[in-house]
């Protein structure tokens, strides 16, 4: 018997990874219950629309990140950007001058950095970075994860 919400997944899977454009993943985002991040990606190419130096945002990256947001449900909305390099980048504060962010480089794999702890001093400055498949990323943070603020 096949599990359904493996099978959900793997239907998400095929759907972005078939996305042609920024419309089609942001369409799906919308339909997954994420208007925030959708609402977000779409003030992204608006910026781009109208300043040409602004960089492309990279297909690739964006259909990893909405398959990581429409994944992770359960984690609070992230803050999006958009890296010089076109690649999409969320971000979350946490407690103690910190903050866990994640790139989304290329399919399957996530570049992530956090930080938390006193700034005065490097005594006690909590920090992990790397770049490894979702899971073993989120395991990564997972102490991090932990400690968003939620807004």
């Amino acid at each position: 018997m096949v599990n359904q919400a493996s099978t959900e997944q793997e239907f998400q899977q095929r759907v972005i990874a078939d996305a042609a454009s920024l419309e089609e993943v942001t369409a799906l985002l919308r339909k997954a219950g994420l208007n925030d991040a959708a609402d977000r990606l779409d003030y992204l190419q608006e910026l781009k629309d109208e300043d040409p130096d602004e960089p492309e945002m990279s297909l690739d990256s964006l259909r990893q990140l909405a398959l990581f947001l429409m994944e992770e449900k359960q984690l609070p909305h992230p803050g999006i950007g958009l890296c010089s390099d076109g690649r999409l980048e969320i971000a979350w504060h946490i407690p103690e001058n910190g903050i866990i962010a994640m790139r989304f480089p290329s399919p399957g794999l996530i570049e992530f950095a956090a930080v938390c702890g006193p700034l005065e001093s490097e005594t006690g400055r909590i920090r992990v970075n790397g770049h490894l498949p979702k899971r073993e990323a989120l395991k990564a943070v997972q102490t991090f994860i932990d400690r968003i603020e939620t807004q």
